[in-house]
């Protein structure tokens, strides 16, 4: 069993936990509210805003969208208005104006919703990395590659990592709740 491609594979769990996390807005605006959504372009092709264009806070309830191709504005325009994170995009010259409306306390209550389940989904992630690396340290136990006294000390140590990293996402979690419930 090999640490370092362990520890690999528990830190994506919680890359993507991070920036599934960072899609959740909070009271402040961001650019990467808006990065990741998708925007169908070019007669099929599916990219994100951040691939289309750069994207800037404009004040404390609007971002702007400035595409490299002015023909992708209303396909950005389309993409915005259809993520479902209920925000406004209107076109302004050069640019693209996403409003980002205030959160109400029902919105905020949604959020630390998602924000829990998204935590619970990177859990299940890591705790099914965790069973692969127990198999594997028993199946090379049981091909004899390594002995009794090792089996264990290798579990301890995955179970201690694999406990590091789950704590990691628990205070991800705890954080942006905390972030989403502050006014």
């Amino acid at each position: 069993m090999n640490t370092s491609d362990l520890k690999s594979k528990l830190s994506k769990s919680v890359e993507f936990l991070k920036s599934e996390l960072s899609q959740i807005r909070t009271g402040r605006v961001s650019p990467a509210l808006i990065a990741d959504i998708s925007v169908e372009v070019y007669s099929g092709s599916i990219m994100t805003i951040k691939e289309i264009g750069s994207i800037t806070v404009m004040d404390p309830h609007n971002l702007a969208v400035i595409p490299w191709d002015k023909s992708t504005m209303d396909a950005v325009i389309s993409g915005v208005r259809n993520s479902n994170l209920g925000l406004g995009a209107a076109k302004e010259a050069d640019r693209i104006r996403v409003t980002v409306p205030a959160l109400t306390e029902e919105r905020r209550k949604e959020f630390t919703k998602d924000v829990s389940e998204k935590v619970e989904i990177c859990k299940n992630s890591i705790r099914n990395i965790r069973q692969d690396a127990m198999k594997d340290i028993e199946k090379d136990f049981t091909e004899k590659i390594i002995g009794e006294d090792e089996k264990f000390k290798q579990k301890e140590e995955v179970e201690k990592t694999v406990k590091d990293f789950i704590d990691q996402a628990d205070k991800l979690g705890n954080d942006k709740k905390e972030e989403l419930m502050t006014i």
